[in-house]
């Protein structure tokens, strides 16, 4: 019997209560649903870390922090780690990546990928120009055009890093990205794949399409708790980074129009989502395809009197979306309320794919 597809959808900076499917009132998230509805949506998945280097390093690996030395964003995969895709390229996967890494840097890492194109928060990383089997389908001129604004986007603040734009689609991250996934089914939808789709939304500068942003007026803030950092129970590393991007003394507008720019880039990216299911099911590759959606890390979007991230372990930072699919093997409209790790993801993987799990 073929050995399942696996496609891992992660997103970069969405906390889980982003998306009405864990509680929020004001940003809907159809195409997360409709995954949800076709497998198991797990309400209190939690990443090992709140940055992004560490969580992904841990995602490949299955190991925390403390195991593989990485708990910094300049350190990367260590050269030797044992990770999902060198066990996937032994088994005859087609291994891909499309979107933003941070994590894997050495040559013997990057070799293992059969596709390879690599896009950040900026747009195409200087020397990195050169994809590798297949060419993006935007040239790098309007992908460079689309990411103009938010690559040369005026700083207010630390945590004030936001605009609204009006550039195509599909020369933002994400449009570029779940674009790209798609034809990626299209060309190899006869192989067997192994693809991490790696969209680096709603990560700051918080970009977001106009057609896309919520009005402030609809954003429904978290409530702040007023002597949080005063009252002597905070850890001084928590008080310096709230020094640094908290927003109480902020106009509770510009705080509402940041939120409100964050998650009209989770709408976004969800109708990203649905473009990738349109094509799995377009394919016929839903029945055979593991299809995970998550995020590395949360963000605190108004929580805690702050904006964007940091190095603290509140649940805004460390509880992420996890939902997972697979037609075959999993019960669909299933609600976990189990506590699970991001480390727990490539070893059921593994097993659902009848892999030996090392």
């Amino acid at each position: 019997m073929k050995k399942p597809n696996v496609l891992v959808i992660m997103c970069d900076q969405m906390k889980a209560t982003a998306s009405h499917l864990y509680g929020s009132t004001f940003c809907h998230t159809p195409s997360m649903e409709r995954l949800a509805n076709d497998g198991v949506l797990f309400k209190h998945a939690v990443t090992p870390h709140p940055l992004c280097v560490p969580a992904r390093i841990s995602f490949w690996t299955s190991q925390f922090p403390h195991s593989h030395g990485g708990r910094r964003n300049e350190t990367l995969m260590p050269a030797d780690a044992r990770h999902a895709f060198k066990i996937w390229k032994d088994e005859g996967f087609h291994c891909g990546l499309i979107g933003k890494n941070h994590c894997f840097e050495t040559e013997a890492d990057l070799d293992l990928f059969d596709t390879y194109c690599e896009i950040t928060h900026g747009g195409i990383p200087k020397g990195r120009e050169q994809t590798k089997g297949m060419e993006w389908f935007r040239s790098i001129e309007q992908i460079n055009a689309g990411h103009a604004g938010r690559r040369n986007m005026p700083k207010i603040s630390p945590q004030f890093n936001y605009a609204v734009t009006d550039f195509p689609l599909e020369d933002y991250s994400t449009g570029l990205v779940c674009g790209q996934t798609v034809r990626f089914l299209e060309k190899h939808q006869e192989d067997p794949f192994a693809l991490w789709v790696s969209i680096p939304d709603p990560h700051a500068p918080y970009e977001c399409p106009e057609q896309y942003v919520i009005p402030p007026e609809d954003v429904e803030m978290p409530p702040w708790r007023d002597d949080e950092y005063t009252d002597g129970t905070t850890s001084e590393r928590n008080e310096a980074l709230h020094a640094m991007i908290g927003v109480e003394d902020d106009p509770i507008e510009e705080v509402k129009a940041c939120v409100g720019v964050y998650h009209g880039m989770v709408k976004f990216l969800d109708d990203g989502i649905g473009q990738i299911l349109d094509a799995l099911d377009r394919l016929d590759l839903r029945k055979n395809t593991i299809v995970v959606f998550c995020s590395d890390h949360g963000d605190y979007s108004g929580e805690h009197g702050q904006i964007a991230k940091g190095g603290a372990f509140y649940d805004c930072l460390t509880r992420v979306p996890l939902i997972v699919s697979y037609p075959e093997s999993v019960t669909p409209g299933v609600v976990d309320e189990s506590m699970v790790n991001l480390i727990d993801i490539v070893p059921t993987l593994f097993e659902l794919q009848g892999l030996n799990v090392p």
